[in-house]
């Protein structure tokens, strides 16, 4: 498989059209899954990653081999997401202490024990701004300062969104499991 990636990225150096569909169909469903994240509607989901692809297929001579390519590409579809939202989600200045902010905390392995599908559908349901603080924080490993300086927000907000965000999937999984355990009874 990794052979086939580096032909496709070669082909695509070469300005070759049969690779860069090669290379956009490769890359359709683990970044469309990314896209998905951010996104709350297919449409718009689709919308960034073409935007993000055209980003890839046109920066591709950038990319020196050094690091993961699937991770450069990752790299692009979260910003192009958040370029994308930018002019639609507006950010409140909200702030939580380090104290309230470090006694909340959901232990990672609850997300690696829900169904993706379910995650995802929950990440969707939450307030934009929220989500999108989760999808970096959680999903992309983004620090809190980092989070704050591509947003133009302050950390105390990000953090705030944060806490939200594991809020509203903490109350969503309870239910799930209070559901399956009443099916199960």
């Amino acid at each position: 498989m990794e052979q086939l990636l580096e032909n496709f990225i070669e082909g695509c150096k070469l300005g070759n059209a049969a690779h860069q569909q090669q290379l956009y169909r490769y890359c359709f469903q683990p970044m469309m899954k990314v896209c998905q994240r951010y996104h709350k509607n297919m449409d718009d989901a689709a919308s960034s990653y073409n935007t993000a692809m055209h980003n890839v297929l046109t920066k591709i001579n950038q990319y020196e081999n050094k690091g993961a390519f699937m991770g450069w590409v990752q790299r692009i579809m979260v910003n192009t997401c958040l370029n994308d939202l930018k002019a639609s989600v507006r950010f409140e200045t909200k702030e939580i202490s380090d104290r309230e902010y470090n006694s909340f905390q959901i232990m990672p392995n609850v997300y690696a024990e829900t169904d993706s599908k379910d995650l995802l559908k929950m990440v969707q349901t939450m307030p934009t701004n929220t989500a999108i603080v989760f999808n970096m924080y959680v999903m992309e490993g983004y620090t809190h300062e980092q989070i704050a300086k591509t947003l133009g927000i302050s950390s105390g907000t990000s953090k705030w969104h944060l806490n939200k965000a594991r809020t509203i999937l903490k109350e969503k999984i309870k239910n799930i499991n209070y559901n399956e355990n009443r099916k199960n009874a």
